[in-house]
């Protein structure tokens, strides 16, 4: 079973209601009974995610999250084998656009707030692993 990271984005839905708190708990769930780590960013318009787990269920993980109403343009950033979880301590860590992330976001960015189409897969990451966490 070779470790994968796949990083995608998406928008949000916003004619399907979203409790954050929900999805958050369901995710922390699944991710903790499928040995999945990561990491989500939302920011109210904008999706970034990162799963790490074993290349089946982080790519059936996926495909349940591509089918979800609540994401539309949903695309693949990268995907890829790695020797290590970057987010190995968390089940979905969680990022909300703060003060303190908009400015991490300049540090990788032309901008502060967080638009992935105009980020590198790398900067996302950095940004990911970088950020001010909101909650395991």
């Amino acid at each position: 079973m070779y470790l994968t990271r796949l990083l995608y984005c998406s928008e949000r839905n916003a004619e399907v209601d979203l409790d954050i708190e929900q999805l958050l708990y369901s995710a922390r769930d699944y991710n903790g009974r499928s040995n999945i780590t990561g990491a989500l960013w939302f920011d109210g318009t904008y999706f970034v995610q990162v799963l790490e787990g074993g290349r089946q269920v982080v790519s059936e993980t996926y495909h349940r999250i591509a089918k979800d109403p609540r994401h539309h343009s949903i695309e693949i950033v990268s995907c890829e084998m790695v020797d290590a979880r970057l987010f190995h301590q968390w089940r979905m860590a969680y990022f909300a656009d703060t003060a303190d992330n908009r400015s991490l976001v300049l540090k990788y960015s032309g901008q502060d707030k967080l638009i992935p189409s105009n980020m590198s897969s790398a900067s996302l990451l950095h940004v990911l692993a970088e950020g001010n966490l909101l909650g395991d």
